[in-house]
């Protein structure tokens, strides 16, 4: 008989972690795995993963539910997993005392975020360290991740995994609209201050060169940025398929202030862009400074702005970086090859 696990993400929203969470339970059942997919609640009105919630739209998750404790309790005691592998976010806290006094299953975390970001006062950090101690393993979605755990929260270096991520072959597919003489900017992601899209609007007006920005997601911060946009700024809000954007553009830029490894900088590497980026957390690790984009320190916005205004006036600059960016995806960050670094790290563990 194959081994169990209980998947667990934070919700039945179409976001990284979820997707990965939907794509990792199907390998894993290929594998021989059984396997039940759970959410902590449902958010209704877009895409969802097929993660069976355990609260409907109205629940909350902030935190420490008592009730929710319980009820992913039960369904701990019901399925009898091997594992429980908690996939970011709230997921931690709950799976930590649900399984309070279990002796059964094992505890995997997997941590997409720069956790020295989040845990940023003395409690949070404390409790985030007690957390910890209470997993089994824990996987970190990059190098510098994993060194935050490690150096920043106690973590025993033996006990965490680096297991990038990795995107579907399809983004290696994605053909190029015929250029303008504008360069076509990407911007992927949720309008908050985190991902910081202000930052953005600001690369854009420091270009010497002509450009369009476009917009892809929703937030607080979306008529924010609407009241200030220029013309040659386009909000798409959210898409169900970022793929003809992924071609419309020429370059990703990504702006945020804290990063775990984004995949939408995988996405646009498979399919031959070069991306411009702070480099905060494992940015570094995707974006090849110089090879396959430009990285540069969270803020300095004049830098960003002239290594647009380079990939603007060089195409051949540009084709060679986006060329690289999808060798790169090719040799290491496609999903397969992510499925399989869990896959690996989960067998080692249930031996």
């Amino acid at each position: 008989m194959g081994q169990s696990i209980l998947l667990l993400v934070s919700s039945t929203q179409r976001r990284g972690a979820e997707v990965f969470g939907e794509h990792l339970a199907g390998a894993l059942e290929s594998s021989g795995w059984s396997v039940d997919f759970y959410a902590l609640k449902r958010v209704a009105g877009g895409s969802e993963v097929s993660a069976t919630p355990i609260l409907g739209p109205e629940g909350a998750t902030s935190g420490l539910r008592p009730g929710l404790i319980r009820r992913l309790g039960r369904i701990v005691d019901e399925l009898e997993p091997d594992v429980v592998m908690a996939g970011g976010g709230a997921t931690l806290k709950y799976s930590v005392f649900a399984l309070w006094g279990r002796p059964g299953p094992a505890l995997v975390y997997s941590s997409i975020g720069e956790p020295e970001f989040w845990a940023n006062n003395p409690a949070r950090k404390l409790m985030m360290t007690g957390l910890l101690r209470r997993t089994d393993l824990v996987t970190a979605v990059s190098r510098a991740t994993a060194d935050q755990l490690i150096d920043g929260f106690g973590v025993e270096a033996g006990k965490v995994h680096v297991a990038h991520p990795g995107v579907p072959s399809e983004y290696l597919d994605v053909g190029r609209e015929r250029r303008s003489d504008e360069l076509h900017v990407l911007f992927v992601g949720s309008m908050s201050d985190e991902k910081d899209p202000m930052a953005a609007l600001e690369c854009l007006e420091a270009m010497e060169r002509p450009s369009r920005l476009r917009f892809l997601g929703t937030g607080p911060l979306v008529e924010q940025v609407r009241s200030v946009a220029r013309p040659s700024v386009e909000i798409a809000g959210s898409v169900e398929d970022v793929k003809p954007h992924l071609a419309w553009a020429d370059v990703l830029l990504l702006t945020s202030r804290t990063e775990g490894l984004p995949g939408v900088v995988l996405e646009a590497a498979a399919s031959g862009l070069p991306v411009v980026a702070f480099d905060v957390g494992g940015v570094g690790e995707a974006v090849h400074d110089g090879e396959t984009g430009f990285t540069h320190t969270r803020g300095d916005i004049h830098s960003m702005a002239a290594s647009l205004d380079l990939l603007a006036g060089d195409d051949d600059l540009r084709h060679k970086m986006g060329r690289s960016a999808r060798e790169l995806v090719e040799g290491h960050f496609l999903l397969n090859h992510a499925v399989q670094r869990y896959i690996d790290v989960l067998e080692a563990l249930v031996k």
